[in-house]
């Protein structure tokens, strides 16, 4: 909390009321960080005038190996990136679908990629509002498939509402 904010050349500058930044992401890529992340919710509260404007939230390039669940209060994210951390099992990616805002994810580059087949359309078939993933829009047939492979795949969302597409 001491340090101040690295900011690119190109950015626009810092905008600040009193200690608390006016802002609508947070980068915490290349930490290493880990674990569940419970004390993130405070961070937030500290670093930003209005925390429920959190939008962006990038943890790429970090040691995770399950989506912290602290994120998941953050209901106005739209961009969150995960790509090049430890996420190997399903069930974490499930975890988003409450993030009904949710428009632009990245997952590659985790051991995901190789343990879950036909990635690509499980995760549309959850977050049928993703405009992107993995740096690639989605597309109607994008999701056209992703509602089919689901309908094939049916014993494996018993556990999952698909949300509705509004």
């Amino acid at each position: 909390m001491s340090a101040e904010p690295r900011v690119a050349s190109h950015a626009p500058l810092l905008v600040k009321e009193g200690e608390q930044y006016l802002s609508t992401g947070i980068n915490l890529n290349h930490n290493m960080l880990s674990g569940n992340l419970e004390t993130f919710p405070e961070l937030v509260n500290l670093l930003l005038v209005d925390p429920n404007m959190l939008q962006s939230l990038d943890l790429s390039f970090n040691m995770f190996n399950e989506v912290p669940a602290s994120i998941i209060q953050f209901t106005s994210l739209k961009y969150l990136y995960l790509h090049k951390n430890l996420l190997n099992d399903i069930g974490e990616v499930k975890k988003l679908v409450q993030l009904k805002e949710l428009k632009y994810l990245t997952l590659h580059g985790n051991p995901i990629e190789v343990a879950v087949p036909y990635l690509r359309s499980y995760v549309l078939y959850l977050l049928p509002s993703l405009r992107s993933l993995n740096c690639t829009p989605v597309t109607k047939a994008d999701l056209k498939t992703s509602n089919t492979w689901g309908k094939m795949n049916r014993t494996i969302f018993k556990t999952v509402k698909k949300p509705t597409n509004n």
